[in-house]
């Protein structure tokens, strides 16, 4: 690594520097695009209130709410992530997002009208194919309208969809499901979906694709798929990179998937403040350190590339102390003040780990690349982190009793230490990596 030329990577940000979108309306199609994620996050966080409610009236127990609420979603987005990505390389991205955006709508209506257990399932798996083509998407618009300087603060944005749309979900969703029950709630939450999808189709429009050194795509076309996972794969940095978001998704959704039962049943928290109460404590805290964050492995970057996998690291590390102080805590106000530091820790390295990721490929690979991210992190992170705290919760629940999911959230924390290891891991060949993009020609 030291006989690598510190210029080489430094050229090839500058060179992106100069020609990303320039007028206004990247950021209104950046708005727009937070606006999609977020009720994609509504979604998702909303089956985190229903769990009781459904549990009740499905006869269900907390695994198989862990089944509900994270298999159900996170198969069939993972299964339709690869050819939404591949897709949003070669297609106009924005009229994908709406496609994607209506079926994910519509069906999350649907689930209102729900009989039972296996009923839901299915419609949950319809939901996670929607919701599939969105990120790939967007995370390749977002690369395309913003300078190679820019791109972790303008991730990050992206990302505080994440805080927003969970915050809405848990705390709007908790109101309706108290005073219209969760079937109704359900129908009001997939209606705001279609009117973003009419204002994305009327005001936003499709950004050209740009070039590793920032020009125009001239070229038009994506590579060969199997040309492109070569590609991906090559570069060790992506491997640990993949790694480690993985395995830190999957202790953010074992504990954030389960924090709305663990305060009603530990605390004692109503149900109808519990969500306006994890909310303020948490999300917040979570959007503003995803920016700040973001814009400090920006500039970091400047000096060592590396920092913007170093910042990721030092954060996964903190995940697992955070998380066990936030169950252990006795008193009420505490524990909610630790939930929201550990929230800060486990969401704040969005912006600087994926917005690396995007600039380790060729541009009509990066749809492909977030829909492979998106494949691991949906399918395993959120597919096996609330399933795996619901079954460390039934396990534990004959002797620790409503303590055990605090059990099984804290537990899975211990991934997040795995998780720090490999960003750090990243940055061992992250520079060498970052040159091999600048040096490898773009696919005519």
């Amino acid at each position: 690594m030291d006989a690598l030329s510190e210029t080489g990577y430094r050229n090839l940000a500058a060179d992106a520097e100069t020609g990303a979108a320039a007028p206004a309306w990247r950021y209104w199609t950046l708005a727009l695009l937070v606006a999609v994620a977020t009720f994609a996050m509504v979604d998702k966080m909303l089956m985190a209130v229903l769990i009781d409610p459904l549990k009740r009236d499905f006869g269900m127990n907390d695994t198989q709410a862990g089944v509900l609420t994270g298999i159900s979603f996170s198969l069939f987005f993972a299964l339709a992530g690869i050819p939404m990505g591949i897709a949003a390389d070669r297609l106009r991205r924005r009229n994908l997002i709406a496609v994607c955006m209506t079926v994910w709508s519509l069906a999350t209506v649907a689930c209102g009208l729900t009989t039972g257990f296996g009923q839901m399932l299915a419609l949950r798996f319809i939901v996670g194919a929607g919701e599939s083509g969105a990120t790939p998407s967007a995370a390749s618009m977002i690369s395309d309208l913003f300078k190679a300087r820019e791109r972790a603060k303008a991730i990050a944005i992206y990302y505080m969809s994440t805080p927003f749309g969970s915050g809405l979900g848990m705390t709007v969703g908790a109101i309706l499901v108290h005073l219209y029950g969760w079937r109704k709630t359900l129908y009001i939450a997939g209606v705001p979906g279609l009117l973003v999808v009419l204002i994305l189709l009327l005001t936003v429009k499709e950004p050209k694709r740009l070039t590793v050194h920032g020009g125009a795509d001239l070229a038009g076309q994506a590579p060969p798929v199997r040309e492109t996972l070569g590609f991906i794969f090559r570069r060790r940095s992506l491997l640990h990179l993949g790694a480690a978001i993985t395995l830190v998704t999957i202790a953010i959704n074992a504990f954030g998937m389960w924090m709305f039962a663990f305060f009603t049943r530990v605390h004692g928290v109503a149900p109808q403040h519990a969500g306006w109460e994890i909310s303020l404590a948490t999300y917040p805290g979570s959007a503003i350190g995803m920016v700040l964050v973001g814009i400090a492995a920006d500039r970091l970057s400047a000096r060592d590339e590396r920092w913007r996998v170093w910042l990721p690291a030092m954060l996964a590390f903190a995940c697992f102390p955070l998380a066990l102080a936030a169950v252990s805590i006795g008193d009420t106000l505490t524990a909610l003040i630790f939930t929201g530091i550990w929230m800060v820790g486990g969401t704040a390295w969005y912006g600087a780990a994926y917005g690396v990721c995007q600039t380790l490929v060729q541009p009509r690979m990066r749809a492909t690349l977030a829909a492979i991210l998106l494949l691991l992190t949906t399918l395993v992170g959120f597919g096996v982190g609330p399933l795996l705290t619901g079954s460390i919760s039934d396990y534990f629940a004959p002797t620790a009793g409503a303590m055990s999911v605090g059990y099984g959230m804290a537990g899975a924390n211990l991934l997040a230490l795995w998780g720090g290891i490999h960003f750090m891991l990243a940055g061992r060949t992250l520079r060498r990596d970052l040159e091999s993009v600048s040096e490898t020609p773009v696919p005519a």
